[in-house]
């Protein structure tokens, strides 16, 4: 083979008339071609691809001649330029000689150098925690298509730092049209190949490029634009601001606009070419490697711990060597330049023997040249990270590891890729089992990199993670304020404490968390976490300590499978585990008042596990905080008991303020917005369904849901509130804040912040977005202000709000929570404490979402989903101005056109249509109430038009006059008059008559009992306080009249339905 054909020596595989060896390299996978012919002849072999030479060069010796910069330069040839038809002279695609390409990479160089690593930090955490939360809310047996993800993560990370548009790959079924256009037009270039007749035969491939690069532009010339005519944000650090303010030193010149969009499409080509590669081809390797996987799992565990509601910070980041050492092996193995095209300035002998002609293509096939034996050893197929330790580095030839090209030419951004890498696979361990559910078995797709074919796998949570252990001290026991009683952090004992809970609203994970934070501050070693995390796995070592709530009698929905696991655990499931539980509830629904936690307390005793004191109650209709501060109270004495600590535990550790408050001149990710799984949502309708006369409002709020988000009628939408102005503004002024005020909060002591801490934010935000600031003043926050006040007039009065109750009156009770009065309500009662904005924004506890029934159908309004909602808008209870609930003015507020952030969530009351079409219905929803019935009344009139069969139906609404806040009238009459229901209604202000729901149940019982008796189920909606109670009574009282019995018998009837799913609730605390 080896002819002398003008390539010297050089051997190469048999050729074909005219076409030379265009056929002997496969058109799908030409780079394993390639490879195999690498195997077959060597270090160098040649080729002829149709009359054009070309030569392709794997042995390292050979290598190190071919990457002399001064003999050899980048090869813009094939399937790369014609790329240029969209990325024009980008940094990828230029010649070497071009001045855009010098005038670019001088601008673009500094923005990647890894002192600018730590600027796109964030923006890369914003979007791997999106790809997290997405993998956190899969089913077990939900398969990940690897590739995908990788691809939307790298998309839209690259979107983000590089141009600030967002993709929102995660929130969408499909790809963004923007995507489709530049991975067609990619495909499209690479399967030219310049063969006699190909502009006929792909005629139509070439005109839908020219489609697809004129949109990609436009969008592309639009951003820029935009960005130019806004001036450009000076604080927004992408690499757009830089290319547009950027000058090169040499020249003086600046980057044209044109050339700015080749430089945006090209970051967008290369960023999710390359990254996506690298942690697909990673995450096949670790599943492949158990070994390899344990070792890293060891370093995330130790450098980033099991926190999972901490970001990594750059620091950690850095300190991930294994992880890195895995990223370099699996870019060893199957790099993200799989080839890299080169030409000679001139005549050249290779080796001494092998003579390459001047502008002959040379390939450097980086495939090969990272399998060589004489660098790599005797086994290079194997996966071993150990060719990447500092000593296997340094003892490695400078031009044995090409994975991102060649000198001045290689990849502008892989510090940039690494980091990003880096990070997600952190963050992927940190949280994740992996599992490789197919035994998949590597197929290699190639495009313009290279990536794992069809590699789809399955992740789980990983037991022991938690979301953090600090939040406002303002749930800390009554004691841990009082200076007379507080000692200093006990120095770490490590005795295991583990703390977890169930919570859907917040309020009882804000509990656990202030546990979970005293027990850092009592020397303990303390892990928290959700219920559902530890199935099956609570720990024998220490104590664990549960904190949950109920819902309508039902566990939380992050302690659903927890409760399935207790009720069907094997005897002595629990033996040896030491546990405290206290439970949150209100007794408006005495029913089911304490259920979920007294059951998990019950079960645990039968289950073997030890008491270590009687369980806590809360009620929040009466006073939660009280309740919690008592049985907080004697919470670390009884540990130290029960575990034979010799510590005294009956004077509580004092933990020092949380935040220093440092003033900054000077876009952090909002922590609601991210733990509540919320997205941006679009409001496509709001109006009014009041009368102007009925002097409230409730307002019929339309938003239209991002791709892949659905629903069902019966679920919920989670809305993430935003603070009214006027109650913003009434802060700043208390504290002395300018409007555009900024602030750079730092933790003290290492501890961890519930919301972005150690970077400038706007203090506006901090109270619009991020914090609660009507929630009631608790005891211990009052003690507090009182330490904080110096005035001998007003410390006393301060002390007297939380003095002991005396002749049966609870000042507390009376002056405070009856009169729910905020921290800033007497902040602004009594001036002349002294507070800092540090220790006000630490009793501050996170803004909980708001739940509202959903009032529409999928089947009646694809894409979308509407709310019904009751504007909170009157006087404050306190007496002091107005109160302004804050979800729902802020619903109120948002016009056609605003962006809400919200989420649907499935119901866990059983609040569905019954699969049984036969079954009929009975629905009682005064008020907002109704906006479940009407999306059941809305599926029924689809299933009508779908020709079903109905069973009857009937409906009892009320509401005050029928001329001011008859909800949806119009609607429901005309639902009625076609026999979609049975319509009552009950009037409450008309005609000097009081009509409520439970009379006109009691008017039409034998209509009601009628339908019991077939089966019927019956759906409450609305207050639960008063309205669900009178309405228990009406059907129990039907029940004893029909049947003539006892009122006990009539009690178990109605919970013999509860327990059949025929009589559910959704239900809410009263006002």
């Amino acid at each position: 083979m080896a002819q002398d054909t003008g390539f010297g020596r050089i051997p190469g595989p048999p050729k074909k008339p005219i076409v030379g060896n265009m056929l002997t390299v496969d058109t799908e996978t030409p780079l394993q071609s390639l490879m195999q012919l690498a195997r077959e002849l060597g270090p160098i072999f040649r080729l002829d691809m149709m009359g054009t030479p070309m030569v392709v060069v794997s042995g390292a010796s050979l290598v190190e001649e071919i990457c002399d910069e001064n003999r050899f330069d980048k090869a813009v040839r094939g399937s790369l330029r014609r790329v240029r038809s969209a990325a024009g002279d980008g940094l990828f695609t230029a010649y070497t000689q071009e001045d855009n390409w010098t005038k670019a990479h001088n601008i673009l160089l500094p923005t990647f150098a890894q002192r600018a690593m730590a600027g796109y930090l964030p923006l890369m955490q914003d979007i791997a925690g999106q790809l997290c939360m997405k993998w956190e809310r899969l089913n077990v047996d939900d398969d990940i298509d690897v590739v995908h993800d990788m691809t939307a993560l790298a998309l839209d990370t690259i979107g983000v730092c590089g141009f600030d548009y967002r993709f929102n790959s995660f929130y969408r079924r499909d790809y963004h049209p923007f995507i489709d256009a530049l991975t067609r037009t990619l495909e499209t270039c690479m399967v030219q190949r310049g063969l006699p007749f190909e502009k006929v035969i792909l005629r139509k491939r070439l005109e839908q490029l020219k489609t697809d690069v004129t949109f990609m532009s436009k969008l592309v010339d639009d951003i820029v634009r935009e960005r130019r005519r806004g001036g450009g944000d000076q604080a927004q650090k992408d690499l757009l601001n830089f290319m547009l303010a950027g000058v090169d030193k040499t020249t003086g010149e600046s980057l044209s606009d044109e050339n700015i969009r080749y430089q945006i499409i090209t970051f967008l080509i290369a960023g999710h070419e390359t990254t996506s590669g690298l942690m697909s081809f990673t995450l096949y390797f670790l599943l492949n490697n158990p070994d390899v996987l344990e070792k890293a799992y060891e370093e995330v565990d130790r450098v980033l711990g099991n926190d999972i509601g901490v970001m990594p910070t750059i620091s950690q980041v850095n300190h991930l060597t294994y992880v890195q050492q895995v990223l370099n092996e699996a870019l060893r193995l199957w790099p993200t330049a799989p080839a890299i095209g080169l030409y000679p300035y001139n005549d050249e002998m290779l080796g001494g023997q092998y003579k390459v002609k001047k502008n002959t293509f040379t390939t450097l096939l980086t495939l090969m040249l990272h399998r060589d034996p004489s660098i790599w050893g005797a086994e290079p197929e194997r996966f071993n990270p150990d060719n990447f330790t500092r000593e296997a580095e340094a003892s490695r030839p400078a031009h044995a590891f090409k994975p991102w090209g060649n000198g001045q030419r290689a990849c502008i951004g892989r510090q940039f890729a690494m980091q990003e890498a880096t990070l997600v696979i952190g963050m992927i361990l940190q949280r994740f089992q992996l599992f490789d559910h197919q035994k998949y078995q590597l197929r290699i797709k190639e495009t313009m990199s290279i990536k794992p074919d069809g590699f789809r796998m399955r992740v789980k949570p990983r037991p022991g993670r938690t979301r953090g252990t600090v939040i406002p001290g303002a749930a800390l026991g009554d004691q841990a304020t009082q200076s007379a009683v507080q000692v200093a952090r006990r120095p770490k004992h490590g005795t295991p404490l583990t703390v977890l809970y169930g919570s859907n609203l917040g309020t009882t994970e804000d509990l656990a968390r202030a546990i979970a934070q005293a027990g850092e501050l009592n020397g303990f070693d303390v892990v928290m976490d959700e219920l559902d995390a530890r199935v099956g796995n609570l720990p024998t070592q220490g104590a664990v300590v549960i904190a949950s709530a109920s819902y309508n009698g039902a566990p939380p929905d992050n302690a659903t499978r927890f409760m399935e696991w207790l009720e069907k655990a094997e005897p002595d499931a629990a033996k040896g585990v030491n546990y405290l539980v206290f439970g949150c509830g209100n007794r408006d629904w005495a029913s089911t008042f304490q259920a979920t936690p007294r059951r998990i307390d019950e079960r645990l005793e039968a289950l073997g596990a030890q008491r270590i004191t009687q369980r806590g109650e809360g009620d929040a209709r009466e006073d939660l905080d009280g309740q919690f501060q008592d049985w907080f109270k004697g919470l670390f004495p009884s540990l130290g008991e029960a575990l034979g600590l010799d510590i005294d535990f009956s004077e509580q550790a004092e933990a020092e303020p949380l935040y220093q408050v440092e003033i900054v001149s000077g876009q952090p990710v909002n922590p609601v917005v991210h733990q509540s799984g919320a997205v941006a949502m679009t409001v496509v309708g709001n109006r009014e369904l009041q009368s102007s006369g009925s002097g409230r409002s409730t307002r019929h709020v339309e938003v239209a849901l991002p791709d892949g988000l659905g629903y069902r009628a019966g679920d919920h939408l989670c809305v993430v509130p935003v603070n009214d102005p006027t109650l913003v503004e009434r802060v700043e002024r208390r504290f002395g804040f300018a409007p555009d005020a900024q602030v750079q909060l730092k933790t003290t002591g290492g501890r961890q912040a519930p919301f972005p801490a150690d970077g400038p934010i706007p203090v506006r935000r901090i109270l619009s977005d991020y914090v609660e600031l009507q929630a009631v003043a608790t005891r211990k926050q009052i003690q507090i202000m009182a330490a904080a006040t110096r005035c001998p007039f007003t410390r006393p009065q301060l002390e007297a709000l939380v003095a002991e109750a005396k002749d049966g009156v609870d000042p507390y009770k009376a002056e405070v929570f009856a009169k729910r009065r905020s921290v800033l309500d007497l902040l602004e009662q009594f001036p002349a404490c002294e507070l800092s904005f540090g220790q006000y924004l630490e009793m501050l506890p996170l803004l909980a979402p708001r739940y509202y029934s959903i009032s529409s159908s999928p089947s009646s309004q694809a894409g979308c989903c509407s709310i019904t909602v009751g504007v909170v808008d009157g006087p404050s209870r306190s007496g002091n101005g107005i109160y302004r609930g804050a979800c729902s003015n802020h619903l109120a507020q948002a016009g056609e056109g605003a962006v809400i952030h919200a989420t649907t969530r499935e119901t866990k009351a059983g609040f569905r249509l019954p699969d049984d079409r036969a079954r009929p219905l009975i629905m009682v929803g005064p008020g907002t109430g109704l906006a479940p019935f009407r999306a059941f009344l809305q599926e029924r009139e689809a299933m009508a038009k779908a020709g079903e069969a109905l069973a009857p139906a009937m409906l009892f609404f009320g509401c005050r006059h029928p001329e001011q806040d008859f909800l949806y009238r119009d609607e429901l009459e005309t639902m009625a008059s076609v026999g979609l229901v049975d319509l009552h209604v009950a009037f409450s202000r008309h005609d000097g008559e009081r009509t409520y729901v439970q009379d006109l149940i009691r008017k039409n019982g034998a209509a009601v009992w009628k339908l019991i008796e077939s089966g019927a189920h019956i759906y409450v909606c609305g207050d639960g306080s008063r309205m669900e109670p009178d309405v228990k009574r009406a059907l129990t009282r039907l029940y004893a009249e029909e049947t003539d019995a006892d009122p006990q018998e009539a009690d178990a009837w109605i919970e013999r339905l509860a327990k059949e799913n025929r009589y559910v609730l959704d239900v809410w605390a009263g006002n």
